[in-house]
Formats: C-alpha cells, structure tokens, sequence
C-alpha cells in the first residue's frame, strides 16, 4: 500500500473520530479501521463510572460482538478483576494486558475465561482517553487466541491517534454538559404561564420558550423580524429600546417593565425587562451581557411572586424568603429576629442576591426585583 493511500486512510479515520462527538456510533467504524491496521479482532469502547462500575455508555467495532457488549454491560463490569489496573493509566497512555496481568491470573480470571476466550480474544491493548472526576473512557483492542503480543509499530500507531481520541473526548464531554445546562434551562420555565426570551445587548433574541413563541406568532403588539423583536407603536418601541439599554448596560444594570398596547384585544400585553445571566448552554453562541424578558397577557393565569423570582434569578428557598421580606419593606435585623437566624447569615443571603440579580446596593436590589415581576398593576 502506497504512503498516499496510508495517508488517505488516517485522514479518513480522524475524521470518524472526530465525528464521535456528536454520534457517538461513529466511534464503531473507527474502531473497525483500528483494528485491521493493528491486527485486532475487536474494539471496543466504553464509558464507565468507575465507583459504581455502571457503564454509561459503550460501543463495540462491528456487530458480531454486540452481544458481548450487552454481557459486559449486564454483567461481566461487575465482575471484572482488571479495573483497577484499567482505572490507574494515564490519559493517552496505551498499555497491554500482558505487561500486568500472568498466565496463572489469566487462568483464574473470570473475565477471561468466561468471556474473552469465548469471543476468541487473548491480548488485549486499552488506552484511557478521557476522564471525569469518578468517569473513565477508553478504547480496547483485543487480539486473537494464539496471535503475538502487539509491536512497537503498532502501539506508535495507536499513540499517533492518542490527541485525536483525547480531543474528541473532550468535546463530547462539553457538548453532553451544553445539552444539559439547556434542556435544565428550558424545562425551569416551561411551566410557567408567560413568555420568556433572552435578549443579548444588540436586542437579539437568542432563546425563546414556547408561551413566548406563541405570543409573538400572534403579531399583536409585538412580532419577531431577523431575530430581532419588533413593537408595533413607536412610544412602546422606545420604551422597549429603553429598556434594553438599561439591562444590558456594563455599569450598574436596572429593570423595568411596562404595557404594549394590542390592536386585536383590549388588554395590553406586560412586558418585564430584568438583568440577568443567560444559560450557560447558550454562552458560547451569542455575546453579552443579557436581558430575560417576561411577557404576560393579563387576562392569563397568574402565578406567585415567589415562583417567579425563583425561576427567574434560581433562587433557593431561604434567598426567596428573603427577597421577599425586602419587597415587604423587612430590615435586616428585623428579618434575622423574626426568623430566629444570624445577621451574618442573613448577609450571606444578601450577598447571593446581589450576585444573582446583579444589584450592587439594597435600593437597586429591591428596584430589581419590582421590575421582575410581570403581574403589576397599571
């Protein structure tokens, strides 16, 4: 085979590495590649916790040992007398079974005998490439019975593809935490009876729920145009650009709210404008800093202004029970007696707030949170 074609091949085999990060069955055919450039009968990957011992996820290089996968999944995990040696290497590191592990354990071992043997495997070569706190990932290469221990050549072969395995580690670790932070960020205000949209600093809108989608497919008072959310009356647009710029601003940032008139319905539309930090899973798309804006038809179901500031800045119950003794006009001390706490609890607390609304002092504070809520009175 010609050095072009031997060029060819690893290219087209980094690529289904790094196509791994968003199919993880890519990893398969990849797998497969390895193999016969090694002389392996079998890959096999997986991506286990290494405290519980439950595989999270695995792949194996074709389908004639897929029912080896599910036995070591169901079972042969539990019982496999190697994974502390497996746990131990290092990332990107490519080790053999022979270099730890003697024919007499060979002999007594489970794993072996009950389960590699039976897929006609002996030798086996595993690199780590990636770990999590109590998570490993790596990739095993098995060899068949009777068949020679792996050459240099091939373990230069393997340590060649070590960065491309490592980095598509990575990134696939990112992408699952996005996907994460995302679907944890929809879901808080999906329950909620009103709107909400994330706005960045040019007034693009760069997350909706869907009670937001369906009030601005109305068109009625508001509507959407290249991303951008449009007013209809020019006064309610200025207080909307207002509004934005007070949000979003780099010194201290203020909400507000205030009333879109409808053409279709008597009612107007409130709309809350509120400093905030978007979801992390949306970050790296979109430049801030940000706005959450609330929309509520008045004539919908309402919902407490303790649900709402805890979805809106995630909250947890004691900085909510504090948040809403300050709207009540509660002073520190007072709060901290009637609650039978420390000031200097209560502080902490305090301190939260301002972190999470992004109000410096008490009065900002308190202006924050009046503007957080959709339901006022006009």
């Amino acid at each position: 085979m010609s050095t072009g074609n031997a060029g060819q091949r690893f290219g087209q085999l980094v690529e289904l590495i790094y196509d791994s990060v968003q199919d993880l069955s890519r990893i398969a055919p990849a797998m497969e590649m390895i193999c016969l450039e090694v002389g392996a009968i079998a890959g096999h990957y997986v991506h286990m916790d290494m405290e519980s011992r439950e595989v999270i996820a695995s792949c194996v290089s074709n389908s004639d040992y897929q029912a080896g996968d599910v036995e070591y999944k169901e079972y042969y995990s539990q019982v496999d007398d190697r994974l502390g040696w497996l746990a131990t290497g290092q990332v990107g590191e490519w080790r053999a079974d022979h270099q730890r592990f003697d024919e007499r354990f060979v002999r007594k071992s489970e794993i072996y005998n009950d389960f590699l043997f039976k897929y006609g495997g002996r030798h086996m070569v595993v690199g780590r490439i990636g770990e999590r706190t109590t998570q490993s990932e790596a990739i095993a290469f098995l060899r068949p019975l009777g068949a020679q221990e792996y050459a240099e050549t091939e373990y230069a072969f393997l340590r060649s593809l070590s960065p491309h395995l490592i980095r598509s580690a990575t990134l696939r670790a990112r992408m699952q935490t996005l996907e994460r932070q995302q679907s944890a960020s929809e879901s808080v205000v999906a329950h909620l009876p009103y709107g909400t949209l994330w706005i960045n600093a040019a007034g693009r809108i760069v997350s909706l729920n869907p009670q937001a989608t369906a009030i601005l497919a109305a068109a009625d008072g508001l509507s959407v145009r290249n991303d951008k959310l449009v007013v209809s009356e020019p006064a309610d647009a200025e207080r909307l650009q207002h509004a934005l710029r007070m949000a979003t601003t780099m010194g201290p940032r203020q909400g507000q709210w205030f009333a879109v008139a409808r053409r279709k319905q008597s009612t107007p539309l409130l709309v809350s404008v509120i400093p905030a930090t978007i979801p992390a899973a949306l970050d790296p798309l979109c430049g801030g800093p940000f706005a959450l804006l609330i929309l509520q038809d008045m004539t919908g179901q309402r919902v407490s202004r303790s649900a709402q500031l805890q979805v809106i800045y995630r909250l947890t119950p004691a900085e909510t029970r504090l948040a809403e003794a300050l709207l009540e006009n509660d002073t520190i001390e007072s709060y901290a007696l009637k609650n039978d706490i420390s000031r200097n609890t209560v502080r902490t607390h305090l301190a939260s707030l301002f972190a999470k609304t992004g109000a410096k002092r008490q009065a900002e504070l308190i202006r924050t949170l009046l503007a957080s809520q959709p339901h006022v009175m006009l």
